[in-house]
């Protein structure tokens, strides 16, 4: 059986961390994103044909990328309130199990 050393407090911090990473990457893609995406919207690369031809590579690639971008910010954010939604979950199991082994160790009938 593998054994798991938790240390509850410095595993609730790196939740928050990552939730607070998320945040800010989130943040970040809400500023500079929509910075990207309203100058690309005005076409700065011209609409000739090469502008034509550019728009035609360069805008499915920035829609995955603001969309990945904040996909990111999003599954950082999640990924913290996980983190301490499992510390939480693993400590209570310990002590459930602590609990239950402390009565089968107990020589003295229950009554």
């Amino acid at each position: 059986m593998a054994e798991l050393w938790l240390d509850p407090a410095r595993a609730r911090r790196g939740g928050a961390d990552l939730t607070r990473a998320g945040e800010a990457v989130t943040g970040r893609h809400a500023q500079a994103g929509a910075a990207i995406a309203t100058a690309s919207a005005r076409r700065p690369w011209g609409r000739d044909d090469i502008g034509a031809a550019f728009e035609q590579q360069y805008r499915g690639y920035e829609e995955m990328v603001l969309r990945i971008w904040a996909g990111v910010g999003r599954r950082l954010a999640d990924l913290g309130v996980d983190v301490v939604r499992s510390v939480e979950a693993n400590q209570q199991t310990d002590a459930v199990s602590a609990a239950r082994f402390d009565r089968v160790s107990d020589p003295r009938p229950r009554h």
